[in-house]
């Protein structure tokens, strides 16, 4: 059997566990190998970032600090636009939002979390992205606030698996955005299966409060930077992403335990 770059890498980071050598795992970090990425090893920033024609450029690592660089929103294949509801930064490339029911938000400190979309909770606000006014509120906010925003599919919602299981559905690689009710957010990766295995995969691995699918196929792009030593753990190489149209990139400090976000 041939593991993929990324299952390559999981596995070696698996065994390091065993020599005392983790990249992201402290002795409360989960062991499993699918988890690619956790705060729980440090505090942890989130940026969406907007690709250009020339594809990613990947940036130099420096000492004590781990980050990777995901595939986050689907991307449209016709125009390579990202697709549904997207929002850099506080500028909205589409504030309409699709049929899915997960919404990430990254505020502009940097913290990011998973919501359903009729209920966006943001501090003391809430807001519904399935109502036009409540929607046309929170876009603003996000404006005038400086966050980022994405769609997807919601795995999990509140601790429970949101799929059913369907006949003939297709298996993927799956790689998944989780939160954890502790505020640690990770990246949870599985074997090619159908997305309802993956929710259960990836329940039974960490017990997430919320999952959410990012982009992969065709589109699956990842790079660990680990100190100043890189390795590539998706199928994209770097020279190969002028196909996509985002990347999701969370940068750590290990030691420094992350704070619950709300």
């Amino acid at each position: 059997m041939q593991l993929s770059p990324c299952h390559r890498a999981m596995l070696a980071g698996l065994l390091s566990l065993t020599v005392g050598a983790p990249a992201y795992a402290t002795t409360d970090c989960p062991v499993d190998p699918g988890v690619l990425f956790s705060s729980c090893a440090g505090e942890t920033t989130a940026r969406l970032v907007l690709v250009g024609q020339e594809g990613v450029e990947p940036v130099a690592g420096s000492p004590g600090l781990h980050r990777v660089t995901v595939t986050g929103a689907y991307t449209s294949g016709e125009k390579r636009e990202p697709e549904g509801l997207f929002i850099v930064e506080g500028r909205a490339l589409d504030p309409i939002p699709q049929g899915w029911d997960g919404v990430a938000v990254i505020d502009a400190q940097g913290r990011l979390s998973l919501h359903y979309a009729k209920r966006v909770d943001m501090g003391d606000e809430r807001w519904n992205l399935r109502d036009k006014r409540s929607r046309a509120a929170f876009a603003k906010a996000a404006e005038q606030r400086g966050w980022s925003a994405f769609q997807s599919h919601m795995l999990v919602i509140d601790g429970k698996i949101d799929t059913r299981p369907r006949e003939g559905a297709p298996r993927f690689t799956r790689r998944l955005l989780y939160t954890l009710a502790d505020g640690t957010i990770g990246l949870y990766e599985t074997p090619p299966m159908t997305l309802h295995d993956a929710a259960v995969a990836v329940a039974t691995a960490v017990a997430p409060r919320m999952a959410f699918n990012l982009d992969m196929g065709s589109y699956d792009y990842c790079r660990r930077d680990v100190g100043q030593r890189s390795e590539d753990c998706g199928t994209l190489l770097p020279s190969q992403t002028g196909k996509l149209s985002n990347v999701l990139v969370l940068s750590q400090v290990p030691g420094k335990k992350v704070a619950a976000t709300e």
